[in-house]
C-alpha cells in the first residue's frame, strides 16, 4: 500500500510538471504571436491565466529587440514552475512578420 501512495505521488508530480511545461509554451507561442503581428517589441513582460479561468498562469519576459523569450509555467494545483528561453530571428517588412525560432532551452534551477 505504501509503494502505490509513493507511485501515485510520483505520477502527480509528474503531471503537474508537465503542465508546467505546456503553460510555458503557451507563453511563448503568445509573445511569438504578438512578435508575428507587431514585429519588434521593446523590452516587455506580461502575465497571463492560462487556461482561462484556472488559477495557473504564465509569466513572460521579450528582451533584446524581441530576439530573448523567456517565460514560465505555473501549475497552480501544485505550485511547480518550469522556464523557458528562445531565442528568435524576425525578418519580413511588415506584418505578419516571419519569427524562427533558433535556439530553444529549458532552464534548470
Amino acid at each position: 500500500l505504501n509503494l502505490t501512495a509513493i507511485d501515485a505521488s510520483l505520477v502527480k508530480n509528474h503531471k503537474c510538471s508537465l503542465q508546467a511545461y505546456y503553460i510555458a509554451e503557451a507563453g511563448i507561442a503568445d509573445a511569438i504571436d504578438e512578435i508575428r503581428q507587431n514585429g519588434p517589441l521593446p523590452d516587455s513582460a506580461w502575465q497571463q491565466t492560462f487556461p482561462a479561468g484556472s488559477s495557473s498562469q504564465y509569466d513572460v519576459a521579450v528582451s533584446q529587440s524581441s530576439t530573448v523569450i523567456n517565460c514560465t509555467g505555473l501549475a497552480a494545483a501544485s505550485n511547480l514552475s518550469r522556464t523557458l528561453e528562445v531565442q528568435v530571428d524576425i525578418t519580413g517588412g511588415s506584418p505578419p512578420y516571419n519569427v524562427s525560432v533558433q535556439k530553444w532551452k529549458e532552464m534548470v534551477p
